[in-house]
Order: structure tokens, then sequence, then C-alpha cells
């Protein structure tokens, strides 16, 4: 009798519990459709004023493609009051800028670059040629800040005027690469990494064997950031017409002139050039409003985002022949495609829709990736070598990094294009395997057990023998031998040529030109045009590849979008004081996460995603 009333409330309990959960799924689910239709639902956009200032206002980094704003992401950035506006990509910059120069209602371009995250010197130069041409037209362009970081300061230098708040400041430190190195925790904590690895320079598994950066690793990072160092300061000194010693003197003469100015940054940029004037907020708003006509009810100039002048942007009613674009971003993974990374089962897709599309008479492929998986990237030329078989001209433009596996896929390309800062080789091969044989050992914990070959077993808990590491290491010496192998038949090379370029080395755009391992140094328009002039079409459109969806698969894919990144975790735990170093630690636990190569075989350059 008992036991059936305990059954009974058991049960009970069981299914009101179902039935909570299936409501407040419900309730979230309903949430969502709703933040879905308000945000997707189609509106007529407010016509443009006569007169305005095109804002750019960029909210994180410039991103290479758009990612999904799904409504959970956008519910969240609502419930959190975040009201920043949307990252915007490199593409929808320049197309805006490039309507703006000939569009009679914008009077002036106005950088508000203050959540501008860092962004690679790449991405912030073609940018910069867009502002150019803009000026061309005989309109301002303005920079006003409050401050302005060394990324942010790059591109105000391309600003016709840049004014600082009098309490802000123009920081201008030099580039960097640091990482955590875990030897000595390793050794504390009895883990063991094994490691392999084919190339001098491959640098990626060092902080894993050494307390330190090796030698070999310090020369080839300093001479590489040496270089885009050099190209950043001779483009401001250029652009602001200021000596090179204004943008980034010794230490001693940094603290002469800060001493002479009483320790005030604001009047230290000032009196250096950095900077045309000092002024508060509201009298930057004022001095826009003079060009570009006052918004009365807004408190400040007549504004236009770049969302919103897309918005009104004419139809493309052009018939010409098409070039293809695909732009393939982030680590190169096996598998289901996930937020910021390259995915061979898609990428692959997408190559053969081109190669089926009789409109499309060319193929740009535009990269920017530090590399990943051997496998994945392998799997990504056979579907190039594919199109090509198809006789359209394939071109690849790389962005601001197309290093070891994102030159793996670029190296059979008829032509490829790099800018002067793009970071490209990093030919070399690492497979890295942590074991915790030791310390378990420590706690008491002890796997033992039989198999049928010398091979099984293997693993964390026991560790490598040496018949297995061995095994693993001609594996990656393989994959080496073929990496080398296949750059030279792609890039036409003796294998020789390419055996001295590779090692792991990380070359610029420059270097790897007079390398032989790119053709041209440009951007991506450079690479639309000569993949035209390849297929011999003197009139063509821009056609972007992307894979056909349902409306049904894309309200499920943004509904459903519970991915979560690392770095974001790390960053959220820690107080504002520790970010710095948690975002250290985030890139590298996203490095990690990035590990799913099934042979355990990596074309990876971490230190080049900063750039």
């Amino acid at each position: 009798m008992w036991s059936a009333i305990k059954w009974l409330f058991r049960t009970l309990g069981r299914v009101l519990n179902v039935l909570r959960t299936v409501l407040i799924n419900l309730f979230f689910l309903l949430a969502l459709v709703s933040v879905f239709i308000i945000f997707f639902s189609e509106k007529e956009a407010p016509t443009l004023p006569a007169s305005a200032a095109l804002t750019l206002d960029i909210n994180g980094p410039v991103l290479e493609q758009d990612t999904q704003a799904s409504p959970r992401r956008l519910l969240n950035k609502w419930l959190a009051g975040d009201e920043a506006p949307p990252a915007l990509t490199l593409g929808q910059i320049k197309e805006a800028l490039t309507l703006a120069r000939h569009d009679e209602r914008i009077k002036a371009v106005v950088l508000r670059l203050q959540n501008m995250s860092e962004s690679s010197l790449t991405k912030l130069d073609e940018v910069g040629a867009a502002l150019e041409s803009f000026k061309t037209s005989g309109k301002p362009v303005y920079a006003i800040g409050d401050y302005y970081t060394q990324g942010q300061y790059y591109l105000a230098a391309h600003a016709d005027e840049i004014w600082l708040n009098p309490a802000g400041a123009v920081t201008i430190q030099g580039l960097g690469v640091y990482r955590l190195h875990y030897k000595s925790a390793f050794e504390r904590f009895d883990i063991t990494p094994h490691v392999f690895r084919v190339g001098t320079y491959k640098s990626f598994v060092e902080p894993y064997l050494r307390d330190d950066m090796s030698a070999e690793s310090r020369e080839d990072a300093l001479r590489w950031l040496g270089q885009l160092w050099r190209h950043y300061q001779d483009n401001v000194s250029t652009l602001r017409d200021i000596p090179a010693d204004h943008i980034s003197p010794g230490k001693e003469l940094l603290l002469s002139r800060f001493r002479a100015v009483g320790g005030d940054p604001a009047r230290y940029a000032l009196e250096q050039g950095l900077v045309d004037k000092l002024a508060t907020r509201h009298e930057m708003l004022r001095h826009v409003g003079e060009q570009a006509g006052w918004d009365h009810g807004a408190g400040s100039y007549r504004s236009l985002s770049i969302s919103r002048y897309l918005a009104h942007r004419p139809q493309d009613d052009n018939t010409a022949p098409a070039v293809g674009l695909i732009t393939a971003s982030g680590a190169i993974m096996s598998g289901e495609p996930r937020p910021n990374t390259i995915s061979d089962e898609q990428l692959g897709k997408l190559i053969d829709q081109a190669r089926r599309d009789s409109d499309i008479k060319a193929l740009v492929l535009r990269i920017d990736s530090p590399g990943g998986s051997a496998f994945a990237a392998e799997q990504i030329r056979t579907a190039l070598l594919r199109f090509k078989q198809s006789g359209k001209p394939l071109v690849v433009s790389m962005g601001s990094t197309a290093a070891s596996g994102g030159y793996w896929i670029a190296a059979d390309a008829d032509k490829i294009y790099a800018a002067p800062t793009t970071l490209t080789g990093s030919i070399g091969v690492f497979g890295l395997f942590l074991t915790f044989e030791d310390a378990l050992e420590k706690l008491g914990l002890n796997t033992d057990g039989v198999g049928t070959t010398d091979f099984v077993g293997a693993g964390l808990t026991t560790g490598l023998p040496k018949h297995a590491q061995e095994l693993i290491q001609l594996g990656v010496e393989h994959t080496y031998d073929r990496f080398v192998s296949l750059v030279a038949a792609g890039r036409e090379l003796e294998p020789r040529e390419v055996e001295a370029a590779a090692q792991g080395h990380v070359w610029t755009g420059t270097d790897a030109r007079a390398l032989g391992l790119v053709d041209e140094l440009g951007y991506l328009d450079d690479a639309l045009a000569g993949a035209a002039e390849l297929a011999e079409l003197p009139q063509y459109r821009l056609k972007r590849v992307q894979l056909p969806r349902s409306p049904k698969e894309l309200l499920m894919e943004q509904l459903l979008d519970t991915n979560l990144d690392a770095t974001a975790l790390v960053q959220a735990a820690l107080p504002e004081v520790l970010r710095p170093a948690g975002e250290q630690l985030g890139q590298e636990l996203n490095a990690l996460a990035h590990f799913n190569d099934i042979r355990g075989q990596y074309v990876l350059c971490v230190e080049c995603q900063e750039f």
C-alpha cells in the first residue's frame, strides 16, 4: 500500500516536472519567435535625409564575413541592455563608402571608432583605401573620439581632421607576440606532453615543452613583426605628414616629451601632430553638424549608419557573366560548421556549387585562416582540384592570414594575391597529445589490462610507448613531405625552393611574393579583377556563393543556436583587472578546441591569428 502511494506521488512529480519543462521551453520558444519576427520581418526603411554624414561606427573587429544574428543572441543582447551597433564586415564598409562617394546626400564621413577592437592591418588597409577613394569626391572625413587605441588610430589617420577629447589620449604601443608557457606547470602536476613536429620554426608546440621562446621562434617572430610595425609607422607618417619618431619614439624621448607637457596625454598627442584639435564631445558633434546638418531631436549631427544606408542601396540589375566569391574565414576543421571556423564539408559543398553554376565563369576563394586540421585542409584542396577540372580559373585572395593549412588550400590556385601585411607560409606540421599516467599514479590510480597487439591501450591514462611515438612521428613527417610536394607542384617550384621557405617560417605577403609563394600583392578587388582577366571577361559582376537553405532550416538553425565561445566564457568569469590574462588564456582554449583532426595532425599557425 505504502509502496503504491510512493509510486503514485513519484510518478505525479515526474509528470509535473515534464510539464514544467515543456511549458518553460514553449514560453522560451515563443519569445524567440517573437524576437525573430521583430528583427527579421521586412519593414519599409525610413527615407534617407537630403543631407547627412555617413557614420562608420565599428563594434568589435572588422569582420571578414557576416555572422548570423540569431534570435537567441539578439534576445540576450536586449536583456543585457547592449545597444552597441551590429558588427560590420569589410565588404559592407567598402560598399557603403563606394556608394557615398557619388551620393550628393552624403556630405561627409565620420569615424567613431571607440567600440572598435584591434583588427588586422590588412583589413584596416582595405578600409583605408576605401576612405582615400571617398576623399577624391572632395567631401571630408572626420575622426572624432574620446581616445584612440593603436588600431583605431591607424584607421583614424586617414581622416582629414582628427579630433580628440581634452581628457583623452592616443595609445600607440607597438606589436608583440606573447604566449603562456606550460613546461613547469606540467612538471608540477605530472602531465606528460607528447609533441611531434616537422619545422624548426613551427613554434605552436613550444609552450608545452619550454618556459620561454626558443631563439629560432624569437628570430622568426621579430622578423615579421618588424615588417608589420614598419608598415604601420610608414603609413601613419605619410598620412599625417609627421616624422616617425612622433609616432613611436624611444622611451627616453617619449618621457622627455611627456614631462614637457606636464604628463597631459591629450596635449602630447596635439603637439606631436597625432591629432588636429582637442574638443569636447558636443564641440565635435557641432563641427560635423556644420557640414552635414543638425538633428535637433537627437541633439547631434544628421547621421546615417552603414546598415541603414545600405538598406537603401539601388537594386543591382547587372547581367554580365559572374565571378564567384567564397569566403573561408577561421580555423579549418572537419565536420559540421561551427562559428568562426571553416568546415571542410560546408566549404566543399560551396566549391561544388560554384563548379556547377553556369553563371560563374571564374572563382575567387578569399582565405582568412591560420590553418587547422591537416585532414580537413586536404578535403578542401581536393574539392578545389575538382573545380579546376571544370576549366574555370581559380584565384585566391589572402586576407589577414592564410598560413599553414590556409596556405595548404591556396597552393593549387591559378593565381594567388596577398596584401603586403598578410601572414602566410608557416609550412610545417605538428601533433600534440597530453597524457596523465604519472599524475594518476600519484593519486593511487593505475591502469592495467590486456590487448591483442602492442598498440592497444596507449592513451591518456597509460602514456605513449616509444614504438607508438615513432609511428606518430613518421606520420607527421609524411604529412610534411606531402605539404612540401603539393606546394612545389601547385606553385611550379623545385622542392628545395619550397623547403627553404618551409620549416614553419611565417612570411609577410611581401616576403612570400619574393619567395614565389604568392603571385601578386593586392586586395580582394585586385583578385576579382584578376579572375575576370583569366576568364577573359571584359565586364563581370560579383556573385557570392552561398548554400540554399529553406526558411525552416534557417529558422531552426537560428532558434537552436547554442554555440559557446571559450574566450567569452573565460572573460565573463573574471573581474575587469584580470581580463587581459583571461583573454590570453581564452585564446589558448579556443586553439585547443580546434583540435579534431582524425589523425591528430595539424597545420596551424596560432600566433598568426592575432594579426
